[in-house]
C-alpha cells in the first residue's frame, strides 16, 4: 500500500509540473495553424538586391525620408556602421510619423538601412482575398555596442520595446495601432516574427517551441512526463476497499 501511494504521488507531481507548459505548447500549435490558415505574410524587403524604401501600393506611395545628423557614428556588434538620422514615414507625400535621432545602417541601401527597425509587409486575408500593406515601426531606440570583454550592451529590455503598426487597405484607408512586446495579439506576434523586429523568435502563448530542441525538451518534458504522470495516477490511484 505504501509503495502504491509513492507511485501515485510521483504521478501527481509529474502531471502537475508538466500540465501547464504542455497545455500552452498545444495551444501554440493550434494558434500557429490558425494564423497560417487565415493569413499570408510577405516581407517586402528581399535583402539582396536592396529593396527601395519607396513602395507603391494600389496607387499610393509609401516612403521613408531620412535626414542624417552631422555627428560621428559607431560600429555595432555585427560590423554595421551606425549613424543617427531623423526618419519620416510619408504616405503620398504627407508625413504620418517621425522617428527622431534613430540609428540607421549608413553603408546599406534601401530598406536594408532600417533592417530590424522598420519593416514593409504585405498581409493577405485568405478568407476575403484582400491584401493590406503594413508598415511596422519599432519606436524604442537601441544603440547596441560590443564591449572589450565581448558583452553586447545598449539593447532595451523586452518589456520596454514599443511598436506602431500602420495598415493601408486596398481602398486607401490608413489605420494605426500601437502595441508593445509584452502586450500584443496573435497577428501582431506573427508580424513581429516575419519582420525580424524582435530579439528572438517569439510565440503568442509560449516561446517554448522556439528554443533549440533536445531529447529532454520538449520530448521527455513536458509531454512524456505528462503521459507517465497520468498513467501512474490511474494505475496507482488509492482506492480504499470497503469491507463487506
Amino acid at each position: 500500500m505504501k509503495k502504491k501511494l509513492i507511485f501515485f504521488l510521483l504521478g501527481t507531481i509529474l502531471l502537475l509540473t508538466s500540465l501547464p507548459l504542455s497545455t500552452k505548447m498545444v495551444m501554440e500549435l493550434i494558434h500557429n495553424q490558425k494564423m497560417n490558415r487565415e493569413y499570408k505574410v510577405t516581407n517586402v524587403n528581399e535583402g539582396s538586391p536592396p529593396t527601395s524604401s519607396a513602395f507603391r501600393f494600389k496607387g499610393h506611395i509609401v516612403e521613408i525620408k531620412e535626414t542624417l545628423k552631422n555627428e560621428d557614428g559607431y560600429v555595432d556588434p555585427w560590423s554595421n556602421k551606425i549613424r543617427m538620422a531623423d526618419l519620416s514615414l510619408e504616405l503620398d507625400g504627407a508625413k504620418i510619423d517621425t522617428l527622431r535621432d534613430y540609428p540607421i545602417k549608413v553603408e546599406e541601401k534601401g530598406l536594408n538601412r532600417y533592417y530590424g527597425e522598420i519593416a514593409y509587409l504585405l498581409l493577405e486575408d485568405k478568407k476575403s482575398s484582400k491584401t493590406q500593406f503594413i508598415v511596422l515601426l519599432k519606436k524604442t531606440r537601441e544603440f547596441k555596442k560590443e564591449m572589450p570583454n565581448g558583452y553586447i550592451v545598449g539593447g532595451a529590455p523586452t518589456e520596454k520595446l514599443k511598436y506602431t503598426l500602420y495598415s493601408l487597405d486596398e481602398e486607401g484607408n490608413l489605420n494605426t495601432k500601437s502595441f508593445s512586446f509584452t502586450e500584443r495579439n496573435g497577428l501582431q506576434t506573427k508580424l513581429l516574427n516575419d519582420s525580424f523586429m524582435v530579439p528572438y523568435s517569439i510565440g503568442y502563448y509560449t516561446d517554448a517551441w522556439e528554443v533549440y530542441p533536445s531529447i529532454f525538451f520538449p520530448f521527455i518534458f513536458p509531454f512524456v512526463t505528462l503521459v507517465v504522470g497520468f498513467v501512474l495516477i490511474v494505475v496507482f490511484f488509492p482506492i480504499r476497499k470497503v469491507k463487506k
